[in-house]
């Protein structure tokens, strides 16, 4: 593993620069796309920086509130729950719909434009976690498997299903997936109509990874905390995102024909 990189007299976090890198392509590639709306730059702009703000602060004070019971109750041997990015997602989310609201910004529209290079940015930010070691599967006798470490070198080494390569694997194909839906939909029917409904792409993007968070959750050590008999937290989310993407999915397509037939 590398999870450090040296560069004559600096030190550079391979994890960190990979996130960065995922980050960059994919934050970059979001705002150009929301810059296409039909709403002037300046509140685009703001929109997107608080959106961002909103992300990094909700996923670092969620970590913070739910790593308070354990350390409390075992103090500096617990073992901390690491940041997840369930919370940015959901912390930036939060806020761009009630900005989109004060706004009157189309939230699905927006949010359809910004969800396409979440999971490519993602993919690439899975890369630092096999270079760090994070996110480490479960041991393994699976042809699978791979000679792996659990946290950092100085972990236990063994043959492990190696879950970064894999999660970054699945987030690669939502993405094509995804692209795929959306460049089918602009053919048929053009740019302002590309999709069943606006918050689509969004929704379906988000019913895919809950789904590759879910099975992945087997097979991952790091991080599957038992919750709810064998299913770990992991899963539970996973499970929720699922079931309300997939709903929200169906409500919506079933309102459209329902609205198609009548007069």
């Amino acid at each position: 593993m590398q999870p450090i990189l040296e560069l004559g007299p600096w030190q550079v976090s391979t994890y960190q620069v990979a996130v960065s890198v995922g980050l960059l392509i994919g934050g970059m590639w979001a705002f150009h796309r929301l810059l296409g709306l039909d709403y002037p730059p300046g509140t685009i702009i703001r929109g997107f920086m608080l959106a961002i703000l909103a992300g990094f602060a909700g996923t670092y004070l969620i970590t913070y509130l739910i790593n308070l019971a354990p350390v409390a109750r075992s103090g500096l041997s617990a073992q901390p729950e690491g940041l997840s990015i369930i919370w940015t997602i959901a912390s930036a989310t939060g806020v761009a719909t009630v900005y989109c609201w004060r706004r009157r910004i189309s939230l699905g529209r927006a949010l359809d434009m910004a969800a396409l290079p979440l999971p490519l940015g993602q993919a690439i930010g899975r890369l630092g976690c096999f270079a760090a070691g994070c996110c480490y599967g479960r041991p393994t006798d699976s042809w699978l498997g791979m000679y792996l470490p659990d946290h950092d070198h100085d972990g236990i080494w063994m043959v492990r299903y190696p879950t970064q390569l894999m999660s970054a694997t699945a987030n690669l194909l939502i993405f094509f997936i995804v692209l795929a839906v959306e460049r089918y939909g602009i053919r048929r029917a053009g740019k302002s109509c590309g999709w069943p409904f606006d918050g689509f792409l969004t929704l379906l993007y988000i019913a895919l990874f809950s789904l590759k968070r879910f099975a992945m959750a087997f097979l991952r050590q790091s991080g599957a905390i038992p919750m709810v008999g064998s299913l770990s937290w992991m899963h539970v989310n996973a499970l929720v995102g699922l079931v309300a993407a997939s709903a929200l999915i169906f409500w919506n397509l079933y309102q459209g024909k329902k609205e198609e037939k009548e007069p």
